[in-house]
């Protein structure tokens, strides 16, 4: 296995590097042929794209919308990129993403109206991607961009998950502000349409 990796931080790479060598990976700094590994930075030049934490290196696989190293642990890329990959993008987080790729305003009742999502499952969603991707918002957006643009979804996206509605058609329950105050209980047979049975 050969990796590329593109970044102008060289104590990114030497984090990196090393790791992969110890794995019988063989590395290149921006040329040469392999996978290719891009710092935030080098988005336009990555397959997969790595970033410093506190804790070590994070490294995500757009395809795959998974992270290829476990506790932020340079020494798990390696096994990371044989397959064996650390935590994965919910199929909700995944959604958030690409929306927010799409330019979709990075709010819990902007991303739940085009998601089909209620807003607090909506804000579910982009707090576990915080979390997962430890970026801030600017970057976050940046990769989310990208991966959309690079993936070719920008006009050939499938639907999203949840409910279809034409365009300025009311939806009840969808109203600005939904998800705040207390929760009303429908009265006993409402819900389905029906007199209430007693």
């Amino acid at each position: 296995m050969r990796v590329v990796v593109w970044t102008d931080d060289l104590s990114l790479y030497a984090r990196l590097a090393p790791a992969l060598w110890a794995a019988g990976v063989a590395v290149s700094w921006r040329e040469g042929e392999g996978l290719t590994l891009a710092d935030l930075a080098h988005l336009e030049r990555g397959e997969v794209f790595f970033w410093p934490t506190p804790w070590g290196l994070r490294v995500y696989d757009p395809r795959r919308r998974a992270f290829l190293t476990r506790k932020d642990d340079p020494k798990t890329l390696a096994e990371g990129l044989r397959g064996r990959i650390g935590l994965r993008l919910t199929g909700r987080e995944a959604g958030v993403l690409e929306a927010l790729g799409r330019g979709v305003e990075p709010r819990p009742s902007a991303l739940g109206r085009a998601l089909g999502l209620a807003p607090w499952q909506a804000r579910f969603a982009l707090q576990g991607l915080a979390r997962k991707f430890g970026l801030s918002l600017e970057a976050l957006l940046r990769l989310a961009r990208h991966q959309v643009q690079v993936a070719g979804l920008q006009d050939h996206l499938d639907p999203p998950p949840g409910r279809e509605v034409e365009p300025g058609l009311h939806v009840p329950g969808e109203e600005e502000g939904e998800g705040e105050g207390a929760l009303e209980a429908p009265p006993v047979g409402q819900a389905l349409g029906v007199e209430a049975f007693q």
